[in-house]
């Protein structure tokens, strides 16, 4: 998953990249409101932490752009302000969420997986595909009730397939979207098959040439 974050407190901003790139994600960060409104137009996130008070821009008014412009990647508001009338405006914008600062990590990651959960149609963190069990919040997979251990690179490329159950995902879209995937075609034909045997059938993922790989 990409998230696009912009904060110009450096300190936090690389802390919470090396949080969030723990977690799996893949994130791109911006310190200005300019550099963050050209780097969220340019699409391809999934989902956007945005601080309010931002040098050049501030990110009440990215937000406002990226609605005019019919970018509907969630937002995240990361902001001081904890007064109602600030937060009516925000909502009103268009974004989806916001935190107060300061703030607990485990809350932002709760929000981060809800809001990329709904992009994708999701309700909750645990994805029940069959008899495959895959829970977004602990980072675990289980097949009849029993817990499958899977590298990071297996996981993330599982987790994304899932989220994007019943459509075919090309291995661009894996490179672009899956910060842990650094495969080429025929590597990747092995991770899969890797993947495969971990959880005990061939059939959890499809793969079709030309159009890549699928859960159903």
């Amino acid at each position: 998953m990409r998230i696009l974050l912009v904060e110009d407190d450096l300190s936090l901003a690389r802390s919470l990249k090396s949080v969030l790139e723990r977690e799996g994600y893949k994130v791109n960060l911006a310190s200005d409101g300019k550099r963050g409104l050209d780097l969220a137009l340019s699409g391809g996130f999934d989902l956007i932490i945005l601080d309010l008070l931002l040098p050049t821009l501030e990110g009440d008014k990215i937000v406002k752009r990226l609605r005019e412009e019919g970018i509907n990647t969630p937002v995240l508001m990361l902001t001081v302000m904890g007064d109602i009338s600030q937060k009516v405006k925000l909502f009103t914008l268009g974004a989806d969420d916001y935190l107060t600062k300061p703030f607990h990590l485990e809350e932002l990651l709760a929000r981060v997986r809800a809001l990329i959960r709904r992009r994708y149609g999701g309700s909750s963190d645990v994805i029940q595909i069959g008899e495959l069990r895959l829970d977004m919040g602990r980072k675990k997979v289980f097949v009849k009730g029993e817990e499958v251990r899977l590298t990071y690179g297996e996981y993330a490329i599982l987790e994304y397939l899932c989220l994007n159950r019943g459509r075919y995902v090309n291995r661009e879209e894996l490179r672009e979207k899956v910060f842990y995937y650094h495969y080429d075609s025929n590597s990747l034909e092995v991770l899969i098959s890797r993947i495969r045997k971990k959880l005990g059938s061939k059939h959890i993922i499809k793969s079709v040439k030309g159009l890549g790989y699928m859960v159903e």
